[in-house]
């Protein structure tokens, strides 16, 4: 019996990263909040799921990881002791955890304010969630 993998291999999610990446910057810089908090999240998934083919030395990840969970990718990553062990890191993940979810697709009332606090979450130095996965990417 052959394991069911996804599509995409980690170059394929690696390069979706980056572009979700830009479109994630080019969604603040024309003020769509509400379309830049989604996309931050859709982002984070995917850094998540490349955190998880390094981990597990693998280059396509098995079905069972198409999910949007980030806690479970999280905690699959390989990186939980790290995360444990960082009071801020935990901050910042359990602000995206509240503030992010697949039903901000129906939503569009998003302020810079609200954007500001989740960019900070996943890009500040050194305990941004984004800034700590960087190297497993």
């Amino acid at each position: 019996m052959a394991l069911k993998l996804i599509q995409q291999d980690a170059a394929t999610l690696r390069s979706a990263f980056a572009e979700r990446k830009n479109e994630y910057a080019s969604l603040r810089a024309a003020g769509n909040w509400a379309g830049a908090i989604l996309l931050a999240g859709t982002m984070l998934e995917v850094a998540l799921k490349l955190a998880i083919c390094k981990h597990l030395r693998v280059s396509r990840l098995p079905i069972i990881f198409q999910v949007h969970d980030l806690e479970l990718l999280f905690y699959c990553s390989g990186q939980q002791e790290a995360f444990e062990t960082n009071a801020i890191l935990q901050d910042n993940f359990g602000f995206i955890l509240g503030n992010w979810s697949m039903t901000l697709r129906y939503e569009g009332t998003k302020n810079e304010a609200e954007s500001d606090l989740v960019d900070h979450a996943l890009f500040s130095v050194p305990d941004g969630v984004l800034t700590f996965l960087t190297p497993y990417l």
